[in-house]
């Protein structure tokens, strides 16, 4: 049990300093990859989020907390307001 434990320790802590060594330059080809898009593409909110959302992260020691990735979809992905002249007849 002990062995299994300490091998799972082990697994966890190469994962980990390999994202951390990684995390910089997969997030610079998603920003790359963002840019490509036309800026008038239906992706585009969705792009600028995700961007955003790994931004935070990148930001952090630890997970984006709740109440940021709300913050940022919110900005990306606002509520849309009631059209006054749409009628349904």
């Amino acid at each position: 049990m002990q062995i299994s434990l300490e091998a799972g320790s082990r697994r966890i802590k190469e994962q980990d300093a390999w994202a951390k060594e990684l995390f910089p330059t997969v997030h610079e080809r998603l920003k790359q990859a963002a840019e490509t898009l036309p800026p008038d593409s239906l992706a585009q909110p969705f792009v600028d989020a995700l961007t955003e959302l790994v931004q935070a992260q990148a930001d952090t020691t630890g997970f984006v907390v709740l109440h940021r990735w709300v913050e940022i979809l919110e900005r990306h992905f606002p509520p849309q307001l009631p059209d006054p002249a749409h009628t349904t007849e």
